[in-house]
């Protein structure tokens, strides 16, 4: 006999009970307190509470709920901002039941137009998408079908949605939908500008506000201050002093991404960048590298402050400080999450850097505490290895997979398979991390390297290829649009 948790006093479908143990659920966040008896009596809200609070077991819960299971259509739409909320939040949904009967489909950019066709046709109770792939897919098709049961609407991370460049997608497909449609809008951050965009809409619509502070009060802050020119210097201390093996950096720009993970590589880490422009399927391997532990270090920008659910971070550091609250927000949330702790270092480069921060944690009314930092010199990393990416001439158009390539650096180069890292495998070509100790092994005539009978040629992947790679994708979705 299952044993009963507090989430039982709600009424929730028996499914989502018997799966909330597997899941680690005992008892409801403050958040979830709130929302899943509001939703369950069929509430329009308005939720405001930190990343990591439990905002999606909060309406998913509920919303599952109240689906018509044995109808295979589609009732309710979840629209958010990026493909990596899509797919955080289709995966957290269709998670929350156990057993066939429910169906969750994603719509997003980056994949071919006939995945999100068939995402559509499929009749899927639950319809995650992001609203310009949706409104794109429209285009083509009215799928007048789409919109005749749908009794749900959701928007998540919706400050985002409701800015300028989303707002006009919303409005043409909120138009399809009954006015009569149950509305749920939550984000981590929602200004009083947002709120009234939504009351304009929305009028008969309540608002929950949870405090930061009772949020985040499981994550400790501290901050350093980094003499000019030495900061990457003072990461690699700050990095050895705490003894801090794995961590989300955060930085500004492309450029200044790419450089660290080249410093951080140097000193022997286990680094990669996740940015914008890296194609989907870079950025998903990366990202499920990083939730494995195979990469120590992933240096990103702010694509990753929204959106990333990565179970127990231990760390967070912003190598720079953003000037925005909503993104300071986000990004601290990435950490301490679902009752965890957690830690968040900021490194202070200028004045204004200390103003910002001081401001910032005015409004989470937490403490930020000042770090001293022993000379960078006694905490270098003691390893010498250093890591280097490879570039291998052959890819998925030569039928090679990561496993053979993985075969390859083991049998033909020699390496331990502990000390090879992330391996992507793209249509031309494929490139590895490997210690560049082994890198001349590899260096040799083509003719002596081959891979499934093909030869290939092998030479070190150079940090401007990355930079020209991701301007060619840019140009590419530029060229699209």
């Amino acid at each position: 006999m299952q044993k009963p948790t507090k989430f039982h006093k709600y009424g929730l479908h028996d499914r989502i009970l018997l799966q909330l143990p597997e899941l680690g659920f005992t008892a409801p966040t403050p958040v979830q307190e709130k929302v899943i008896p509001l939703f369950l009596q069929g509430k329009n809200l308005i939720v405001e509470a930190p990343t990591g609070t439990g905002k999606t077991a909060a309406y998913g819960f509920s919303l599952i709920s109240r689906l018509n299971l044995s109808k295979n259509t589609t009732q309710a739409l979840v629209l958010a901002p990026s493909r990596e909320l899509v797919h955080q939040v289709g995966n957290a949904l269709a998670s929350y039941f156990q057993g066939d009967g429910l169906q969750v489909a994603k719509v997003y950019g980056g994949v071919p137009m006939g995945e999100s066709f068939r995402a559509i046709k499929s009749g899927a109770q639950i319809l995650v998408a992001v609203p310009g792939r949706l409104k794109d897919v429209m285009a083509h098709y009215k799928y007048d079908f789409l919109w005749k049961d749908i009794k749900f609407l959701i928007i998540d991370e919706g400050d985002k949605l409701m800015e300028s460049g989303f707002q006009k997608d919303f409005d043409d497909l909120r138009t399809h939908i009954r006015n009569t449609a149950q509305v749920g809008f939550f984000s981590a951050t929602i200004s009083r500008d947002i709120e009234l965009v939504m009351r304009e809409r929305y009028p008969r619509i309540k608002t929950l506000r949870l405090s930061p502070k009772q949020m985040l009060r499981n994550i400790k802050f501290g901050y350093v201050q980094v003499p000019q020119g030495n900061r990457e210097q003072v990461l690699a201390a700050l990095l050895q002093q705490y003894r801090i093996k794995q961590a989300l950096l955060f930085s500004g720009k492309r450029d200044e991404i790419l450089s660290l993970v080249s410093f951080l590589r140097n000193y022997g880490y286990k680094a990669e960048a996740y940015f914008g422009n890296q194609s989907q399927e870079e950025r998903t391997h990366i990202l499920s590298r990083f939730k494995e532990g195979y990469i120590n270090f992933l240096v990103a920008s702010d694509l990753a402050a929204r959106g990333l659910d990565i179970e127990a971070l231990p760390t967070v550091i912003n190598v720079t400080i953003p000037r925005e609250y909503d993104f300071y927000l986000h990004r601290v949330g990435r950490t301490g999450r679902a009752g965890n702790s957690g830690k968040v270092y900021s490194l202070i480069t200028s004045e204004l850097d200390a103003v910002w921060l001081k401001q910032h944690h005015k409004k989470i009314d937490l403490p930020v505490r000042a770090i001293e930092i022993h000379s960078s010199q006694t905490f270098l990393p003691k390893t010498q290895q250093k890591w280097v990416k490879v570039h291998i001439s052959r890819g998925k158009q030569d039928k090679i997979r990561k496993g053979d390539v993985l075969g390859f650096l083991i049998h033909t180069g020699g390496l331990p398979s502990e000390e090879i890292g992330t391996i992507m495998v793209f249509d031309t070509y494929s490139i590895a991390d490997i210690p560049q100790e082994y890198l001349a092994t590899l260096e040799k005539p083509p003719e002596t390297l081959k891979i499934k009978g093909k030869t290939v040629k092998i030479r070190k992947y150079q940090q401007q290829e990355q930079q020209k790679k991701a301007q060619a994708i840019k140009k590419l979705k530029r060229d699209r649009r």
